[in-house]
């Protein structure tokens, strides 16, 4: 039996704001079954194609990808929604405390936004 098709391609949005604000989160995603998985390294073992469509992008917007059926191997490999928090999810990790842990540090920054933003709105009205 042949492996999901998998389609890899590099988040240009992640490169800038790391750029921007320093930080090292993963830039490839990985889409497979449904499933968004984030990487700072993929090696892909087996065939592999780059597709270019313009006219027909990924559901992501992404229009340049690489398609696999080959199997993948990821290093430091990330939960979904990469690019709101960063939290390794290491093999000798409990993985529900690492995604507990991204929870709230979302979570965190989603208040402080709404915090920012109140105060903000507060200032303009007077």
């Amino acid at each position: 039996m042949q492996n999901k098709i998998a389609r890899i391609h590099v988040n240009q949005h992640v490169i800038k704001a790391n750029a921007k604000s320093g930080e090292r989160n993963p830039v490839f995603t990985i889409k497979q079954g449904g499933k968004n998985t984030y990487a700072t390294r993929v090696k892909v073992v087996g065939e592999m194609e780059l597709v270019y469509s313009p006219d027909k992008p990924l559901s992501c917007g992404a229009k340049v990808w690489i398609e696999t059926r080959g199997e993948i191997e990821l290093d430091e490999k990330i939960a979904p929604h990469a690019s709101e928090f960063q939290t390794s999810l290491e093999p000798t990790h409990n993985l529900a405390v690492n995604l507990d842990r991204a929870l709230t540090e979302f979570l965190a920054k989603k208040r402080k936004r709404l915090v920012n933003k109140n105060k903000l709105s507060a200032c303009l009205t007077r």
